[in-house]
């Protein structure tokens, strides 16, 4: 793992707990509620509105709860942004449970329960579609849909995908060629900015376990405890040329809907673990 702040002790099995109940190893990014960001997309929003920014979480959009004693993390959704840890990380395995709640704001209200994982996340926040959060991989967190895979502003990657018979999107499948995605798909090669999930593994009104397993370029996405999609080669535009993008913050969206999570953890690796090196071959 890489630092630019300094890390948290490690637990046993070389756990870091990422959670604890100031909320400390995280920072706070939040752009508009959810009321107005469409204006805000489709550029007719009121001249001078600006996002909240950075550390301005008044609204408690991201706060800590306890629960028998265990910090929890409850996000409401109400406004857009992310939370994002201080350090950098690279070459590791994550880990955080999650549950839905009640709420769900527009312009989500007749859409799925939604949140994700950002990781590999680089830059300035704000550069993605939904100007809220910094350039990265997704691991989504979805109604039905633990584990899909999103491109956020100019990250790109490859995953072994194919198009069921009568749907136009794209899902991971082992035995499928290797494609390219991308977030402008006509302007990089890629064939589309979104792959859905092998298979759904969510367990309804639950906690569910995610986890992320990244070495080098290559990353896995689990959802209880199954492999749902493995990705290879990130990657990302700077300074006119594509080049690795390896390591980054970790975000974890606002994004319309509440969601609690908890037991959020992570621990350095030094390679890919040999139980999952088959999906890279």
């Amino acid at each position: 793992m890489a630092a630019s702040a300094e890390p948290a002790k490690s637990t046993e099995g070389g756990w870091i707990n990422l959670l604890d109940k100031d909320f400390s190893q995280w920072d706070v990014y939040l752009s508009y509620p959810g009321d107005v960001i469409m204006s805000v997309i489709q550029k007719t929003a009121p001249k001078g509105l600006k996002p909240i920014g950075l550390n301005k979480d008044t609204k408690k959009v991201f706060s800590m709860i306890e629960e028998n004693g265990q910090p929890i993390l409850k996000i409401t959704g109400e406004i857009y942004g992310a939370a994002a840890t201080k350090q950098e990380f690279a070459n590791y395995h994550f880990k955080a449970k999650f549950k839905w709640g009640e709420k769900k704001w527009e312009p989500r209200l007749a859409e799925l329960k939604d949140s994700g994982i950002l990781y590999h996340s680089v830059g300035e926040f704000g550069v993605d579609y939904w100007h809220s959060w910094m350039e990265a991989q997704e691991l989504q967190i979805i109604e039905g849909g633990i584990g899909d895979y999103w491109t956020i502003a100019g990250a790109q990657i490859d995953i072994r995908a194919h198009k069921r018979s009568g749907s136009e999107l794209y899902e991971y499948s082992a035995e499928a060629p290797l494609l390219h995605f991308a977030a402008d798909p006509a302007n990089n090669e890629a064939v589309a900015n979104h792959c859905r999930r092998g298979e759904d593994r969510e367990i309804p009104n639950a906690w569910n376990e995610v986890e992320l397993l990244c070495y080098g370029a290559d990353c896995l996405h689990i959802a209880n405890g199954g492999v749902v999609m493995a990705l290879q080669n990130s990657r990302h535009p700077k300074d006119g040329k594509l080049v690795d993008l390896e390591r980054g913050k970790i975000q974890i969206q606002s994004e319309a809907a509440e969601v609690f999570y908890k037991d959020v953890m992570i621990r350095s690796i030094d390679a890919m673990p040999a139980k999952y090196r088959r999906y890279f071959e």
